[in-house]
């Protein structure tokens, strides 16, 4: 409860502040702001020509000056009261001196503790696997979740949605919400046990379709404070009552948030510029509003629903190294992969993601996110354990030897991005009874293993 008073002076704002017109704000204060920044700011990525990880501090300084002055002019708008929430240049200054450093995730002999890391850090990243929300049949549930928990590189597992509950259809904002909380609950806290791994932090409420289900299931008997507990950003740069509701329930029962901003790459923030630009931006807002622990991103691709194109992972690269360079933030990178359980697309972009956050100075790792996040059961845990080890291997490499490592890996896969190779469903891939990878997506797994060590990368043994 410890930000109860700024959780007031939040909800005060957005019933004070300046009313201005939703298509205002989308077709003319985030485009104007951003593109007027990008020129007083010199934020230009043509320079660097095929380089996809920069090793350019006075530009990744640029791009926090840029995104900090972005904060400052924009804030966020209230969806519901039609009224625009902004902070003095001394408020951000102020609250980003005393953001946290660490945060520790979990309970017992299973609690992790993430920390604050730099561009070519030599300790690795946090690893948050799971599907992220992506769908899954209730029969599945408790087995994919077990999947992911039994892998030791994991730190965190972050849930995956369920299709139905008790066999029934969901409606947000009704009985059958609450309902699919409590599953969630009750199904992946089992799958911790069951895996050795009681006290292992969960993401969660994911099915948390509204804010009831996270009011309802964050409480005694539930997901604990210790969990890894969600709250997005509208994008672009919008919150509502929703979504503050469940703000002041997880600060009130003193539970650890993390938010994350997923701008769209072509939209109202344009190109990969803008991009990076509204990252930096977005993740001070976050801490502004929503008082967070941890932040993530995970840009959109308007065609491919991925954030492995080259466009975005330079953006994603830019935008955390401004972010580990100039401020305390504890921030994450989302895997979004196009590819699916099954196929070396899918290894191929994990690879790549994780080589480059991990250069890049991200403080965390969470996914894979395969096939995109919305084919139902298109999940395994043998891609997360995967992300997790490309991360172990690729901390202490310098920035141009990431880029040169990354560039390789997406030549790999950049032709396979618009047939969207989403792979198979869990039960294809992994053995139901043993909970192992079947002997095709292990034996795929030990190629590209192989193939990624060939091009410098030593991973494992």
């Amino acid at each position: 409860m410890r930000h109860t008073t700024r959780l007031l002076d939040i909800l005060d704002r957005i019933e004070t502040g300046p009313i201005v017109e939703e298509s205002e704000w989308d077709m003319l204060q985030v485009p104007g702001a951003l593109a007027a920044l990008q020129i007083e700011y010199e934020i230009d990525f043509k320079a660097l020509g095929q380089t996809l990880i920069p090793a350019d501090d006075a530009l990744a300084d640029r791009v926090f000056a840029a995104g900090l002055a972005l904060a400052e002019q924009l804030g966020v708008y209230c969806v519901s009261t039609s009224r625009q929430i902004k902070f003095s240049r001394e408020e951000i200054l102020t609250a980003l001196a005393v953001a946290p450093l660490e945060v520790t995730l979990g309970e017992g002999l299973d609690r992790h503790t993430e920390r604050k890391r730099r561009p070519e850090d030599p300790n690795p990243p946090t690893i948050k696997g799971g599907g992220v929300g992506t769908p899954l049949p209730e029969e599945i549930y408790l087995a994919v979740h077990q999947a992911y928990a039994q892998e030791p590189l994991i730190d965190a597992v972050i849930n995956c949605t369920l299709s139905h509950v008790y066999g029934r259809e969901l409606r947000s904002r009704s009985p059958w919400e609450i309902l699919a909380g409590w599953h969630e609950v009750e199904l992946t806290k089992s799958a911790a046990r069951r895996a050795g791994r009681p006290g292992l932090a969960l993401g969660c409420v994911e099915n948390a379709v509204s804010e009831l289900a996270e009011l309802s299931a964050t409480s005694y008997g539930g997901f604990s404070r210790f969990d890894w507990h969600h709250i997005a950003m509208i994008s672009e740069f919008k919150t509502d009552y929703g979504l503050l509701t469940k703000l002041a329930h997880l600060i009130k029962t003193d539970s650890l948030i993390h938010a994350f901003y997923n701008p769209i790459y072509g939209g109202s923030v344009g190109g990969a510029e803008g991009v990076a630009v509204a990252i930096v931006g977005g993740c001070i807002l976050l801490h502004m509003v929503y008082m967070t622990n941890t932040h993530s991103v995970s840009p959109a691709h308007p065609f491919f629903d991925n954030n492995t194109t080259p466009e975005i992972i330079r953006a994603i690269s830019v935008a955390q190294q401004a972010l580990a360079r100039n401020s305390r933030l504890l921030t994450d990178v989302v895997v979004t992969p196009v590819g699916g359980p099954g196929t070396a697309t899918l290894l191929y972009e994990a690879a790549a993601m994780a080589v480059m956050a991990t250069a890049s100075g991200a403080c965390g790792l969470i996914g894979p996110r395969s096939a995109a996040g919305i084919h139902p059961g298109h999940v395994s845990g043998l891609e997360a354990r995967w992300l997790a080890e490309v991360a172990h291997a690729a901390a202490g490499l310098t920035r141009p030897e990431a880029d040169a490592l990354v560039r390789q890996l997406v030549a790999l896969y950049q032709a396979d991005l618009e047939q969207r190779p989403i792979g198979q469903p869990f039960p294809a891939v992994y053995d139901l009874t043993t909970l192992k990878p079947r002997p095709a997506w292990q034996a795929l797994y030990e190629e590209v293993k192989a193939e990624v060590s060939h091009l410098g990368l030593k991973i494992g043994d």
